[in-house]
């Protein structure tokens, strides 16, 4: 009895300091002058009404009367929240083991002759299409579904900017200018796309459409377009993970990925394709390591990140950014072993990286880093200066951050 009640203390006690550490309490962000430092980071490019094209982006078609039912059992979120209709959302596909396959956005077609035939648009890294489609195919079985490559046809834009929540109304505030014919599914209807989502992935991230190939946006005058890479910029700043840089094939776990904090994953949706890990990592409430965005500068002969500044640099040789999946090493600084002549010994690289880089554009980038080794960055940069290695071989620091967008709690 008395060593049964010792387990149970020692448990909860262990219990307790883990959540403490990765997962009840919001980690702290340092000194408020990195918090606002890192939030003017991530609204950077948040002022005026913008819009661009998402490159090297695919787009699959699953149609049929059993293609919600399909889609269902073959991702992470669930089905019920745009089989009627409407808005899309975000999805993972996840291999029988519970890595990720793929990330994904799933739009309902809410146009054509033979609506409301359920028709289903899954945009996905152009990278990983052959092996998504090659994925969905095996799976097909007896289900009536038909699943074709349609990349050709859509284009993938996104729309950000405080007038964006203007081309979105509900029953509520409708639209005045909502084109002629247009369908309203839900109480919900986007005036500038038929296949739309809002994307929720993290504050002020707009609209993402998928339209014909050949057309652009019709935006109001004030929405001035911008290059895909200011689109990654913006993605990256916020901490938004997205396509096989960030999502590795066969290796990244959906919380890992931030997948529930980006709504894209159901939890009470019942059986699917890996569904076993990701619930099982749900439930035990802990997540040792999750997608950060980081800052890339030059390191300093001291390895110190004191001099590593948190702005965007536009010049940034992009030779010199680190390969995705590139380790991260911790170099810790030791203090002088001999402080009358003034000989220090040399710093200690940890054998296990406590890090792998991801996308990266100018000197931002994502990272999957373990939280303790941010934690103690973000208290003391310079005892935890955090380096990996460019393409080109130049030694690079790395200063994360946590995202502001991150709950209070774990989920």
């Amino acid at each position: 009895m008395f060593r049964s009640k010792t387990r149970l203390l020692l448990r909860r006690n262990a219990t307790a300091q883990l959540h403490r550490h990765f997962g009840t309490t919001a980690p702290s962000q340092g000194s408020s002058a990195l918090f606002e430092e890192t939030r003017q980071l991530e609204t950077l490019l948040d002022k005026s009404d913008q819009y661009a094209q998402v490159a090297e982006r695919a787009v699959l078609e699953v149609s049929g009367r059993d293609a919600s039912e399909f889609l269902q059992g073959m991702q992470c979120n669930s089905m019920r929240l745009v089989d009627q209709g409407g808005p899309g959302m975000l999805a993972g596909f996840l291999l029988p083991q519970g890595r990720m396959l793929a990330d994904a956005f799933i739009y309902p077609k809410n146009a054509g002759v033979n609506f409301p035939h359920p028709v289903f648009l899954v945009e996905v890294d152009a990278h990983v299409k052959q092996r998504l489609l090659k994925t969905l195919q095996f799976y097909k079985l007896r289900a009536q579904i038909g699943i074709r490559d349609v990349s050709s046809e859509y284009g993938v834009w996104s729309v950000w900017g405080p007038g964006s929540a203007a081309l979105v109304g509900s029953q509520g505030q409708p639209i005045s200018h909502v084109p002629r014919g247009s369908l309203v599914f839900k109480g919900e209807t986007s005036a500038v796309a038929d296949v739309w989502l809002s994307d929720v992935r993290a504050p002020e991230m707009g609209l993402r459409l998928l339209l014909p190939s050949h057309k652009a946006p019709s935006l109001p005058g004030g929405f001035a377009q911008r290059g895909s890479d200011d689109y990654k910029l913006r993605r990256i700043l916020k901490g938004v993970a997205e396509g096989s840089s960030d999502f590795v094939a066969d290796v990244s776990v959906p919380l890992e990925c931030n997948m529930d904090y980006m709504r894209g994953v159901h939890f009470n949706k019942g059986c699917y394709v890996g569904q076993e890990l990701t619930i099982r990592t749900h439930h035990r409430g802990v997540v040792r390591k999750r997608i950060v965005p980081v800052i890339y500068s030059p390191a300093q002969s001291s390895h110190s990140a004191e001099n590593a500044r948190m702005r965007v640099d536009r010049s940034f040789p992009q030779t010199q950014l680190p390969a995705p999946q590139a380790d991260i090493v911790r170099v810790a600084e030791q203090a002088p072993a001999d402080a009358k002549a003034g000989v220090q010994q040399p710093s200690r690289v940890r054998k296990v990286p406590p890090g792998k880089t991801g996308s990266a554009i100018c000197n931002a980038g994502l990272a999957l880093m373990r939280l303790e080794h941010v934690e103690q960055h973000l208290a003391q940069p310079a005892a935890a200066v955090l380096q990996t290695v460019g393409a080109d071989g130049t030694p690079l620091v790395v200063s994360p951050w946590w995202p502001s967008w991150w709950p209070a709690s774990a989920a």
